[in-house]
């Protein structure tokens, strides 16, 4: 299944989440992509919609490979890739702190509001453009769920056949593909979502 852009894909999703009929629902966006399919499903929804941060932790040698991810003090790491890249303690905590810092300066740039921690006892979706490997939504579910819920549902329109759920009281994927190597092979247009656009969307 090949998407035409977010857009889309966001108004196939949305379609198939109404059909659960939840109630006293908040839609919680991961920036950056996730930001345009979650305003699809909030629009349909008529919920709040908040924004979200993670900031993958890269490995030290190659930036576009994540050892994990970070969600504020939340961390989740990938013990598969670590060991296999044999990176030793140190490493892994001076990768943390330059996730951390880049994490920070995004909270500060989109000026996330306090609205995120009122989630107690409501039925969250957390939304994202497609997941690779899933250290994003982990270290999201990890933040979230401290915050008390009454259910987290991950929805996406794209995934790997062999993602394992880590802990979501649902998964909604519209498509998923053994073949998975790259979240923009599902797309026909994938841009850069800029800062501009983030904001438009979501304030």
């Amino acid at each position: 299944m090949i998407f035409k852009d977010r857009f889309v894909a966001g108004k196939k999703l949305a379609n198939l989440i109404v059909d659960k009929n939840l109630k006293n629902a908040v839609v919680i966006s991961l920036l950056r992509g996730g930001a345009i399919i979650g305003r699809e499903i909030y629009l349909k929804l008529k919920t709040l919609h908040l924004p979200l941060i993670v900031a993958k932790i890269p490995t030290p040698f190659q930036s576009e490979l994540a050892i994990g991810a970070l969600c504020f003090d939340f961390i989740y790491l990938e013990s598969r890739i670590v060991n296999s890249l044999n990176i030793d303690k140190p490493t892994i905590k001076k990768q943390i702190g330059i996730a951390k810092k880049k994490f920070f300066l995004y909270v500060k740039k989109f000026n996330l509001n306090k609205s995120i921690y009122k989630i107690k006892n409501k039925n969250v979706i957390i939304v994202d453009d497609g997941i690779a490997t899933g250290s994003t939504v982990k270290a999201s579910l990890l933040f979230v769920k401290s915050l008390n819920p009454k259910r987290i549902i991950l929805a996406s329109p794209v995934g790997p056949t062999d993602f394992e759920n880590p802990g979501f009281d649902d998964l909604i994927i519209l498509y998923r593909d053994a073949n998975f190597s790259s979240v923009s092979q599902f797309y026909k247009n994938f841009p850069q979502v800029e800062d501009e656009e983030i904001k438009r969307l979501l304030y």
